[in-house]
């Protein structure tokens, strides 16, 4: 097989085709990049001095330098939309943020910030509570300021598969606003609050949507955004909730995502999510990140068996042991388990289990892009 570009790679492993070898991603999304430790010792491991890009603070999650990414080969490229202009957004102190939805954030020991109150924490949830809300504009033009001239320098200047990343999606975001647990709580108690909640976040983020994808034309093929319905040992709501209440307006995301180019969905959501799967085949999703494969019934070989026709899978490289504890040997064994068993036919992304963590050893993450180069082509000699 003649050798592909980055970005045909990329889009033939999504069209379930097979490619040269397997696309891998680092850092093409905010939810496959490594925290601040783990990127420092990366850089000391190869001998690499340049200063450090923060990518996500609110995470501490880094922007790899061009040489390292260029060194793995790694095949994407993410595209962020810029920062929001005036709004409610504030530093109560320090440590101490409110976001422009209303959230407030605090700082801990790590460096992550957690969210810690919401404009409708704690408060009965009535239909007229969110409609007096401040809520932010979608057309603010801090948002798109320069995204169509960095999509189109991307596009023109280098091969690689171009991720445009959307955010959060709606349940996320109705946690952060509304309390974790309380949201889930109005799920079952309140749906006609929880539903009108989820409508007004998703109207918000499927017009900034339309404005990103207006600015970016056909310079980008994937679209990116994270909702997590899952956790270690099951789902976070019960698969009927899902499909009532959440199932549709979910599926009016993503068909404005497809609506003005062509671009795969790729959607991230954490945990056991098995039960969720078919329902995100059938309103069009395109890729599943991050593939917890050590979550209850996420066993890579059930979902390739299962699924592996209708939806890629973007990850799968075990972050919760292998990565931070194994050998460089057992990560490499484990690159191979996961490449045999996805990447047949395509449909297989090669990238960690969610962001790379502190812990991580550097050779380890070497041992991992290094092997998901190398292999496929030895393995199809």
């Amino acid at each position: 097989m003649s050798l592909m570009t980055h970005r045909e790679r990329v889009l033939a492993a999504l069209n379930h085709e097979e490619t040269d070898r397997v696309p891998m991603d680092l850092s093409g999304t905010l939810s496959t990049s490594l925290f601040i430790p783990a990127y420092e010792n990366l850089k000391k491991y190869l001998g690499n001095e340049h200063q450090t890009q923060i990518g996500w603070m609110r995470q501490q999650l880094v922007k790899p330098d061009d040489s390292i990414l260029e060194k793995f080969d790694i095949d994407t490229r993410p595209l962020l939309l810029g920062n929001y202009k005036g709004g409610s957004a504030r530093h109560i102190d320090e440590n101490t943020m409110v976001d422009i939805w209303g959230t407030t954030w605090r700082k801990e020991v790590d460096g992550h910030y957690l969210d810690v109150d919401g404009p409708f924490v704690k408060k009965e949830p009535e239909i007229k509570l969110p409609e007096a809300h401040d809520w932010p504009d979608p057309d603010n033009e801090g948002l798109y300021e320069g995204l169509k001239e960095r999509a189109e320098t991307l596009r023109k200047t280098t091969d690689f598969a171009i991720v445009l990343d959307l955010g959060i999606g709606i349940v996320t975001r109705c946690q952060f606003v509304r309390g974790f647990l309380d949201f889930l709580i109005d799920l079952i108690k309140n749906p006609q609050f929880a539903v009108r909640l989820m409508n007004i976040v998703a109207d918000i983020w499927i017009r900034v949507a339309e404005n990103a994808l207006e600015e970016v034309g056909h310079n980008v093929g994937v679209v990116f955004w994270g909702d997590d319905y899952g956790m270690q040992q099951g789902p976070l709501m019960r698969p009927q909730i899902f499909r009532d209440l959440v199932k549709p307006v979910t599926k009016r995301m993503v068909d404005a995502a497809k609506s003005k180019n062509e671009v795969k969905v790729l959607f991230h959501s954490c945990g056991s999510v098995f039960d969720f799967i078919e329902d995100f085949v059938e309103i069009g999703i395109d890729a599943l990140n991050p593939v917890q494969i050590r979550a209850h019934h996420m066993e890579p070989e059930k979902l390739k068996d299962q699924f592996g026709k209708k939806i890629s899978f973007w990850g799968d490289i075990d972050t919760q042991h292998v990565l931070p504890f194994g050998t460089p040997q057992a990560v490499r064994a484990e690159v191979r388990r996961i490449i045999d068993c996805m990447a047949k036919g395509g449909g297989y992304v090669l990238a960690s289990v969610h962001n790379i963590q502190r812990k991580v050893p550097a050779e380890n993450i070497v041992a991992m892009f290094e092997e998901g180069r190398s292999y496929w082509h030895s393995h199809q000699d």
